[in-house]
């Protein structure tokens, strides 16, 4: 299985399980303007765009604990940042 995929799987029995402690398929599909069907496919990890999965994570409360591993990991990758220079233009010879 790829990392794209297991990811996908675990963040579908996430929503699920959160998902069950409040509320069914329907009402999670119209809080966020999508189809009971929309929902299933989510939470049985087949694929979604990443605006409606966060807004699914939103509404279950799981987006921040998502936002804070993102802005960790954007910190350490923004230390690491280094631009390359540029090489330097060789000048050519006209002796031909």
């Amino acid at each position: 299985m790829h990392k794209t995929e297991h990811l996908l799987l675990s963040l579908g029995e996430l929503i699920k399980g959160t998902r069950t402690l409040s509320m069914d398929q329907e009402e999670l599909g119209l809080r966020t303007g999508v189809g009971r069907n929309t929902i299933s496919a989510i939470e049985n990890g087949r694929g979604a765009n990443a605006k409606l999965l966060f807004a699914v994570m939103e509404q279950l409360d799981l987006i921040d604990d998502f936002q804070a591993l993102v802005d960790e990991k954007l910190s350490a990758t923004s230390n690491k940042l280094v631009r390359k220079s540029r090489k330097e233009v060789e000048s050519l010879s006209n002796d031909f």
